[in-house]
């Protein structure tokens, strides 16, 4: 039934207003290269396998069909999907925008899919750079900029390594509940919010090797999270726990929250890089 809930959420808004936006879809193999303009839904299905080349931007134009403030241009994946992106030339996902800011797009929802592997990209303007739900998923070299949430999940199998999270609302957003992974390596600075547990986190992802830093705050603790979490071996900013903590938002400062575990901390910042993640993922 929670699986029906959660699928009818994400739906919703495309069958509401799915004869008023352009649905493309791709039922076999495609190739992206070059530039693609996206002016609807992008809806890769079971059957799909979207490829997008080294170099690719996939521009979304700021449409807004029922007037909520959020961009309504959105791939959505429920085949696999491959973003070939290489060091020196990446894929971008961007806004058509003189002046890129959070919401101009929706997001790229990678959802009850059979894989995803994400190599060498950019997010920005969007509500969600990236979502992912009951999916395994690979993200790796990439940058999160300028969106509300930049990397979201919950109920999946992640493998983020040598990400940039900077200047979002959310660096990282999640409900844990059933997922499993590990998130390492990465850099998750000047976000409103660095790491945002919402519910149901037991800390089957791990957290570790990452720098977390300058944030308004580096962790914050959903309201409605019942156990502690562990945040242990990160880089937090200082060498020194009560530093630490005066950025992060759990029962130190509401006593009905749980604690962030910081325990040991790293007190000085990781080198992080390529060379630092796993091929295929954990």
């Amino acid at each position: 039934m929670r699986v029906l809930i959660i699928l009818f959420i994400f739906l919703y808004p495309f069958l509401l207003f799915a004869d008023e936006l352009k649905v493309y879809e791709i039922k076999g193999e495609e190739i992206w290269e070059k530039e693609r303009i996206i002016d609807g839904i992008v809806a890769v299905r079971k059957s799909g396998k979207l490829i997008i080349k080294a170099g690719t931007r996939v521009i979304f134009l700021p449409i807004d069909v029922d007037k909520d403030d959020i961009g309504d241009g959105e791939i959505y994946v429920e085949g696999e999907i491959y973003i070939q992106g290489e060091k020196d030339n990446p894929v971008i996902f961007t806004a058509q925008s003189d002046n890129i800011e959070p919401g101009i797009w929706k997001y790229l929802m990678i959802n009850h899919a059979k894989y995803a592997f994400i190599n060498y990209a950019i997010f920005e303007g969007a509500f969600s750079g990236v979502q992912v739900h009951f999916t395994k998923a690979v993200v790796k070299n990439s940058v999160f900029r300028k969106n509300i949430d930049g990397f979201r999940f919950s109920t999946a199998d992640v493998y983020v390594c040598n990400c940039v999270m900077r200047d979002n609302k959310h660096g990282i957003r999640y409900e844990e509940r059933d997922s499993n992974g590990l998130i390492h390596y990465n850099e998750i600075k000047n976000n409103e919010i660095g790491i945002f547990p919402v519910i149901k986190s037991e800390s089957k992802v791990r957290f570790e090797y990452n720098n977390i830093y300058d944030n308004g705050y580096n962790i914050k603790i959903g309201d409605d999270q019942k156990k502690d979490i562990i945040y242990a071996n990160n880089y937090f900013g200082h060498d020194r726990e009560k530093k630490i903590r005066e950025l992060i938002f759990d029962k130190s400062k509401d006593k009905n929250l749980p604690r962030a575990k910081i325990s040991p901390f790293l007190k000085k910042k990781i080198i992080i890089g390529e060379d630092k993640c796993l091929e295929r993922g954990y």
